[in-house]
């Protein structure tokens, strides 16, 4: 699966969570450490309105990204308070911006339908995504979830749970690897940490990671993070390398 021209599944792919605080500087740094992709948090621009996410994706796209865009709900962790019919507007521009590659909606969402026959008509991919910040389910929710998002004709099925022990993410890394379809997944926490670079091992297809404050309990720093795959998965290792051998543009 390409999201972009960034290819899913053969090597672990590391996206960056970025809002409009020091866009440019922290595109700069995520060129230099070779990310891969951008989750564009449209939630935590100071101002949420069409001219603002324009320029923001414009900013994306002028340093070579891809974007996840992302325009979470006070609801489900983020900070967008309007109307889900406003969300549908904003979603509908982001979706049809050449920067985009993949919009993330919430399973729990009344936008699901409408964004994915947006997403389909624009040749781009729908993530649909469930977070749980209070527990980790037994394993015939999680595999309730999974499939629940499957229904809703995702592209890519994203689960995120919070985790109080290690066995907490070990059940999600077990149960999830039951299912061939693409898939992200972390777990939360202090606990799950470990899941956002072993995840790969169990399907998962992208990791998420952050510059200065994390958007998400467990989150690992960008480049700390880019050293433990490096550490773990040569062939990751190998194709940063050579890409930091070609010239950035």
């Amino acid at each position: 699966m390409l999201l972009g021209t960034v290819k899913l599944g053969e090597v672990p792919r590391v996206i960056v969570a970025l809002n409009g605080k020091n866009l440019k500087e922290n595109l700069e740094r995520a060129r230099r450490l070779r990310i891969d992709l951008v989750e564009a948090r449209l939630d935590l621009l100071e101002e949420v309105k069409p001219e603002t996410v324009r320029e923001f994706l414009d900013t994306v796209a002028d340093y070579g990204f891809y974007a996840v865009t992302t325009l979470r709900p006070v609801w489900e962790g983020g900070r967008f308070e309007g109307s889900e019919e406003e969300r549908l507007k904003l979603l509908e521009l982001a979706v049809n911006h050449p920067a985009t590659a993949a919009v993330d909606v919430e399973l729990r969402s009344k936008l699901t339908e409408p964004v994915r026959q947006i997403t389909k008509e624009a040749g781009k991919k729908l993530i649909v995504s469930y977070h749980d910040f209070e527990k980790t389910p037994r394993e015939e929710e999680i595999e309730e979830l999974f499939k629940a998002c499957l229904k809703k004709q995702a592209d890519i099925v994203k689960l995120a749970f919070a985790g109080k022990t290690h066995a907490d993410a070990a059940r999600v890394c077990c149960t999830l690897s039951k299912f061939k379809e693409p898939k992200v997944f972390m777990v939360m926490g202090e606990a799950g940490k470990f899941t956002r670079v072993v995840g790969f091992s169990f399907g998962s297809l992208l990791t998420y990671t952050f510059f200065g404050r994390p958007v998400a309990p467990g989150q690992i720093e960008a480049e700390e993070l880019v050293r433990l795959i490096s550490d773990f998965y040569p062939d990751y290792a190998k194709e940063k390398l050579k890409l930091q051998a070609e010239p950035v543009i």
